[in-house]
């Protein structure tokens, strides 16, 4: 069986699509959570940040950001 690589693109909608789900605990919109996937995107390509570290400071913002609504 050969396994599947996803693409950047397809691994981007996955993560986008859990961290949707995530935020409708919080009650956070999608264009906030868009807002602080891409920023921290940015922030974790600059420093060289592994994908673990990038989801959990995502969650993190996203909580921080509910908090302060």
């Amino acid at each position: 069986m050969a396994s599947q690589i996803m693409t950047d693109d397809e691994r981007k909608a996955a993560e986008l699509r859990g961290l949707l789900r995530f935020a409708q605990g919080p009650g956070l919109d999608e264009a906030t959570v868009r807002e602080i996937y891409e920023a921290v995107g940015r922030e974790a390509m600059a420093t060289g940040a592994g994908d673990d570290t990038r989801m959990a400071e995502v969650r993190k913002r996203m909580l921080a950001a509910a908090r302060d609504a």
